[in-house]
């Protein structure tokens, strides 16, 4: 397959934002292009990148319009991939594939601590020393299968250092006893437990997974609890930024239920079948936007409007562009706790004044284990209202710094 190059003069827009989903995405071959992005909350950056640098491939997987705008800053030349030739690249011009694959993964690492926007750890420790003081926090909030997990790795990557396997030979002996997994196979099944630890933060990462059957949550470390991340179902895939730039994991994930999971060891990347590819592809796209859109939320003022705005958030990535005039349901797998962990809240009778707009809305209904809205367009509007009051509450706290 050739792929087509455009030529693209001094001041020319390659794309603006709007309401019109983007059918193809770019990679600058010469010259260079800037990116401005505007947030009512995150304020306006500009980009300025050059040959090689990939734009608009989220905006046009996802299939969610652009929030950004892009000019040629110097004469340029950029390639040009269409959505719909994405396998076909795949098979032609892999070491394009897997650049990309490698830029998300570090877009979502950034991301990730953006995120958490705090580090436990000092910069000064080596990896060795960060994963023993994980050891300890974990054991300090009662966490101990993760902190077994990981004195576990720990000795399996230390077999040469008396020292440290001493060490963590004698933690272990008052944590429960597990065993590590270890896959013979390039790609292979795995079944687990409700409870079963996958991978922890700072072991080392040989293989992602996708999930077949249950539910898995991601976690990461801060001050003296975890953090919620994510709550990954059946279909999504996990575990890959190790892979694809070979550092070792930044979070921890853990079944939620009894869990299949389909197991890719990293030597096989490069002979994923073309569908697979485009799945993690998918996942990826959609896991960047919708954490783009947790730091947004992390930043608002209100409770309220934290919990309607990740909601819709969570909405629109798997609709896409949700219609306003919709009036069909919807329905999140995960109850309303699980909510509260994701935006950090700590639900108490002492807070529930807070957030009782939310709980007495007559468009949601409250499971055990998931949230359902009654009328999509309705909620979205809601959510929009919700999000204007707060940026109300923001705007005012700025303006008094």
């Amino acid at each position: 397959m050739i792929i087509p190059i455009k030529s693209f003069k001094k001041g020319a827009f390659i794309y603006l934002s709007g309401n019109v989903p983007l059918k193809e995405f770019y990679i600058v071959k010469s010259g260079q292009i800037k990116i401005t992005r505007t947030n009512t909350i995150l304020g306006m950056t500009e980009e300025i990148k050059s040959t090689g640098y990939i734009i608009g491939i989220i905006q046009c997987i996802t299939g969610i319009p652009a929030e950004e705008n892009v000019i040629a800053l110097t004469d340029c030349e950029i390639f040009i991939i269409q959505k719909d030739k994405v396998e076909e690249v795949f098979k032609t011009h892999k070491k394009i594939v897997l650049k990309i694959l490698s830029e998300y993964s570090e877009i979502l690492r950034k991301l990730d601590s953006d995120l958490i926007n705090f580090h436990f750890f000092t910069d000064n420790k080596n990896r060795t020393d960060k994963m023993f003081d994980a050891v300890e926090k974990f054991i300090k909030i009662d966490e101990k299968d993760k902190a077994s997990h990981l004195l576990l790795n720990i000795i399996d990557e230390n077999k040469n250092n008396k020292n440290l396997i001493t060490k963590a030979v004698k933690m272990l002996t008052f944590l429960p006893k597990l065993e590590l997994f270890k896959p013979d196979k390039i790609i292979c099944d795995l079944t687990l437990p409700r409870g079963s630890v996958i991978f922890t933060e700072y072991e080392k990462g040989n293989n992602f997974f996708i999930i077949k059957r249950g539910k898995v949550k991601i976690t990461m470390l801060k001050r003296n609890k975890e953090i919620l991340l994510a709550i990954l179902g059946e279909g999504d895939i996990f575990g890959e930024m190790s892979i694809f730039n070979d550092k070792p994991r930044n979070a921890t994930a853990m079944t939620d239920e009894d869990t299949e999971l389909m197991v890719i060891d990293k030597r096989g990347i490069n002979n994923l079948p073309p569908p697979l590819f485009i799945k993690v592809l998918d996942f990826l796209s959609k896991r960047i936007w919708l954490v783009q859109r947790q730091i947004i939320c992390y930043k608002l003022p209100v409770i309220t409007a934290k919990l309607y705005y990740l909601l819709a958030s969570k909405m629109i990535v798997e609709l896409k562009i949700p219609d306003r005039g919709n009036k069909d349901s919807y329905i999140f797998k995960f109850p309303v706790k699980e909510l509260y962990e994701m935006i950090d809240f700590e639900y108490d009778e002492t807070e529930k004044d807070d957030i009782a707009e939310f709980l007495n809305d007559k468009n949601l209904e409250f499971y055990h284990d998931c949230i359902k809205i009654k009328d999509i367009g309705a909620f979205l509007d809601k959510s929009s209202y919700q999000f204007s009051r707060a940026l109300i509450v923001y705007n005012s706290k700025m303006d008094r710094l």
